[in-house]
């Protein structure tokens, strides 16, 4: 295994859930190949429909809140040749911008990743939804 590629993916990663917080789509679905399989409080094939869900998200789900931030925690990578796989927890919170009410979303990344051309994006993207810490149920939708 060479250590570049795990860290590589690993900024990946992070790079996905900043994107997330600043709420950029067409910089989200750049992380993804043309390819590539999303599931996200539905199913989407390909990148122009990874781009129209993040789209969608950004408007609906990301504009309501300020201060959103991402959490990952340490993801257990593995790697076989121009291939890995990728588990990771992660935890976002921020408030509504009306009710100043706080924000806590849990969730864990189950990914397969890709390595081509030299680069690691995502051909397979699973976020699975979590009850929150304070009993809230997973965001309406996922």
């Amino acid at each position: 295994m060479d250590y570049s590629d795990h860290v590589a993916i690993q900024g990946h990663l992070a790079k996905y859930c900043i994107l997330v917080d600043t709420a950029e789509p067409a910089a989200i679905a750049e992380l993804f190949w043309d390819d590539a399989r999303l599931e996200f409080g539905g199913e989407y094939e390909g990148k122009d429909a990874i781009l129209a869900c993040f789209e969608a998200w950004a408007k609906d789900m990301r504009e309501p809140i300020e201060g959103l931030r991402h959490l990952l925690h340490i993801p257990h990578i593995e790697i076989d040749g121009e291939t890995a796989t990728s588990k990771s927890y992660a935890d976002a919170d921020g408030h509504a911008k009306r009710s100043g009410k706080p924000i806590r979303n849990r969730a864990m990344y189950v990914d397969v990743l890709e390595k081509r051309e030299g680069a690691w994006k995502f051909r397979d993207r699973r976020i699975v939804w979590m009850r929150g810490l304070d009993g809230a149920a997973p965001p309406a939708g996922h």
